[in-house]
């Protein structure tokens, strides 16, 4: 009598589905490699100290960002006031502070990647970082006023990165227009909340 061996699920056995998974997995360790080089991930140029509830997103006045900033203890950037714009706030948990700009009738929390960010993030001698990340190939370094530096992708324009010498703050701009990410940075319109 034989005995009927299968060599796994039917799924398994399928070399379109064996095919998908590797890329699957290929792919997630791309963008978590992306993630730690692009300092998005948790590793160690993430001040420890930094750590707090998360918060958000919550629509902010100007005052309450500022307040935000002094609980914090450290200041937090953005591009500065627009008219007819909610100023959305969010925390993470590891001490990451983004300011969205959400135009008139955009509801806080809209799951779109269509307006402009500012974050900062509590790193480490920023700079240097940045300074590091600029030499590699496919990045781009440019001064900002105020003594600082931007650092950002050519493939990925939309997102810029600027520290300023003695800080442990990393900013970042996202803009969907890569002109206007550039022109944010560029033009010194990056501050700390005031």
């Amino acid at each position: 009598m034989a005995v009927n061996q299968r060599s796994g699920p039917p799924w398994a056995r399928n070399p379109q589905v064996r095919i998908g998974a590797v890329v699957a997995v290929a792919l997630l360790i791309g963008f978590v490699v992306w993630l730690l080089v692009r300092g998005g991930g948790s590793g160690s140029t993430t001040d420890s100290t930094a750590t707090g509830p998360a918060v958000g997103p919550v629509a902010a006045t100007q005052a309450e960002l500022l307040s935000r900033s002094v609980d914090e203890g450290h200041p937090i950037y953005w591009a500065g006031p627009k008219a007819n714009t909610t100023y959305e706030l969010t925390r993470t948990s590891n001490g990451r502070i983004f300011i969205r700009y959400l135009p008139e009738g955009v509801p806080v929390g809209v799951d779109k990647a269509d307006y402009t960010i500012v974050g900062t993030y509590p790193v480490p001698d920023a700079t240097s970082v940045l300074e590091g990340l600029a030499k590699k190939s496919g990045e781009q370094k440019l001064s900002v006023p105020g003594g600082g530096i931007a650092v950002y992708s050519t493939s990925q324009p939309t997102n810029v990165y600027l520290a300023y010498p003695g800080s442990n703050l990393q900013i970042e701009v996202f803009d969907p227009s890569p002109q206007r990410a550039l022109g944010i940075v560029a033009s010194g319109q990056v501050v700390p909340v005031n």
